[in-house]
């Protein structure tokens, strides 16, 4: 196996002494044994650095990187800047993956000459429930292009950059945002497909995606949901940059629904003097939105958008007695 390519393990982490220790025993115990383990401590307090020096001193391949809390963008940035292999791949230091997690995705990669490789996840509690399942495209090999656009769908393919094997030339001049506290990944992942010719996917549930009802993407405070929104808003200028998937209606109504319903966790959640600019600048960046069909988006939808682009303040007054 130490004939293959190098390819980089990135796992940013931060307070993770409950989970590190079953995440690094999964990525340390990969069939695909030439791996760059790269760790990101992005300024942990707990028991954290107790486990990951243990493992350090146990195996090679492992590479430790300290910050200051500056958050997951920050880390996995510092992650890929230090990477030295010809491929990257990531996993959370919630989650765990299987022992073929990086073989899989290496020869899936290689076996198509693609650019791109994805696996499926198992979307589970802290008890290894399961959650969530995720609809799946028995689609294998799939044209750049389309993979754009089914993940600005992102139904079939998500955003999450775990999950993936990624040449490293893709990461040229592409961050993760530091501005952002979350959905910092939704806001980056269509910047990397956009470079894909190919890309391969498997069926198989190879990354144990671990989901903690206090995460932020589960909990959106008002600040998350409007970070949440400027994500939206990214993917949204991009996709209207992008001849290929510009008219796709799918598309068009992911990312109204997205809006809508971060609008509406920041309505209910503050009072009329509270994030007004903010609510501004969302209620204007509606008016993108109004050349749209109802046929595109939905009736509902369609409703909504004109409502609190002309009457902000009757839309606030339905939408807080549901």
């Amino acid at each position: 196996m130490n004939n293959h390519p190098l390819i980089s393990l990135i796992i940013p982490c931060y307070n993770a002494e409950r989970s590190l220790e079953k995440c690094l025993n999964s990525v340390v115990h990969q069939s695909y044994t030439n791996l760059e383990i790269i760790l990101v401590d992005d300024g942990s307090t707990d028991g954290t650095s107790t486990i990951y020096k243990d493992f350090e001193s146990r195996d090679v391949r492992i590479k430790i990187i300290k910050q200051e809390n500056s958050g997951v963008s920050k880390a996995r940035n510092k992650g890929v800047k230090t990477a030295t292999g010809e491929y990257i791949c990531f996993v959370d230091s919630d989650d765990w993956v299987e022992s073929d997690y990086c073989s899989e995705l290496y020869h899936s990669l290689i076996e198509e000459n693609a650019d791109i490789a994805i696996v499926e996840a198992s979307y589970e509690d802290a008890d290894g429930n399961i959650v969530f399942t995720k609809p799946t495209s028995e689609e294998k090999i799939i044209d750049g292009k389309r993979a754009l656009a089914l993940l600005l769908e992102d139904h079939v393919i998500q955003s999450h950059p775990w999950g993936k094997l990624y040449k490293v030339a893709f990461f040229n001049n592409v961050n993760f945002p530091e501005n952002l506290k979350c959905f910092e990944d939704y806001s980056t992942l269509f910047k990397i497909f956009d470079k894909a010719v190919k890309v391969v996917k498997s069926n198989r549930q190879l990354y144990h995606y671990i989901q903690h009802g206090d995460s932020l993407s589960h909990n959106l405070s008002p600040e998350t949901a409007y970070h949440f929104y400027l994500s939206i808003m990214d993917v949204f200028r991009f996709w209207q940059s992008t001849t290929e998937v510009k008219n796709d209606p799918k598309i068009t109504k992911n990312i109204v629904r997205k809006l809508l319903m971060v609008l509406k966790r920041i309505l209910r959640q503050t009072n009329k003097n509270e994030m007004k600019t903010e609510k501004e600048q969302i209620r204007k960046s509606f008016k993108s939105f109004l050349k749209y069909p109802a046929a595109n988006i939905g009736l509902e939808y369609y409703f909504y958008l004109r409502l609190y682009y002309y009457s902000p303040d009757l839309y606030t007054k339905i939408i807080s007695k549901k």
